[in-house]
């Protein structure tokens, strides 16, 4: 069994490309370390990556690294501090350090993801515009097999109040908002953001990327996500459960 975490201790930061341009579908890469976990199953750290790890409520990307002499497939990608760990299996041919091989990604599966985690900052507005205040989250998945976000709530949506939700999120589908994505520094964190949960259980950064949905909400996200809401589809509210402390509101695009 690997220590991760004392493997990755002194390696440099993985540049995130993602976190730049979630469009990004193929990249170069430089080999910096690797190890062998069994048969054929290798931990691998490159300089920089375009495969979010699962954080978040976002699940791992999948995809492929092909180099020269070897073809490696990515199951997962771990995020150890500020360096990403891409765990998957050796086809063919052996890693080598220091070679330069192209990443590329699932795309099918991101893009689904990016339209997903899009939809659950716009259920936060409708949440927020159904029920007159903003609702902390407790927990989500922005991924299949099923997509969904848990508010801090002492109340069960009633189920008439689901359809008001869905509306409230595809008008601001269909109103065609830009998506932006910018850094700020902690002191701008309260003049910047606005509509968005959870700003008391940030950890403390140097910095904090901001996911900005023009005119609705502006949130603290490492996610990745599409650049105008048309791009997500119709929001699909599907069912509501209650749970300890509030409720999981399942949710599709279409």
């Amino acid at each position: 069994m690997v220590n991760l975490y004392s493997w990755v201790k002194g390696k440099p930061s993985t540049s995130r490309v993602y976190l730049e341009d979630s469009y990004v579908k193929e990249l170069d890469a430089r080999v910096l370390d690797y190890v062998l976990e069994k048969g054929n199953k290798y931990y691998v750290v490159f300089d920089k990556t375009i495969f979010h790890p699962r954080s978040g409520g976002q699940p791992s990307d999948t995809g492929f690294v092909v180099g020269e002499e070897f073809e490696f497939e990515v199951l997962k990608a771990l995020e150890f501090g500020e360096v990403i760990v891409h765990y998957g299996r050796l086809i063919n041919g052996s890693l080598e350090k220091d070679i330069v091989a192209r990443q590329l990604i699932n795309w099918n599966h991101r893009y689904h993801t990016m339209r997903l985690h899009t939809a659950g900052h716009i259920l936060d507005y409708a949440v927020m515009k159904t029920y007159g205040r903003v609702l902390n989250t407790l927990d989500a998945n922005h991924g299949p097999p099923e997509s969904y976000v848990v508010y801090e709530a002492g109340f069960l949506p009633e189920s008439r109040d689901l359809p008001i939700i869905e509306k409230y999120a595809n008008d601001v589908v269909e109103s065609s908002k830009p998506v932006k994505t910018y850094w700020v520094e902690p002191w701008e964190l309260t003049r910047r953001t606005y509509n968005a949960p959870n700003l008391q259980r940030l950890p403390a950064r140097d910095l904090y990327r901001i996911v900005e949905i023009e005119g609705i909400n502006a949130i603290p996200c490492t996610g990745t996500h599409v650049i105008n809401t048309r791009e997500v589809g119709y929001i699909k509210v599907a069912r509501v459960e209650r749970i300890e402390n509030g409720f999981k509101l399942y949710y599709n695009v279409l």
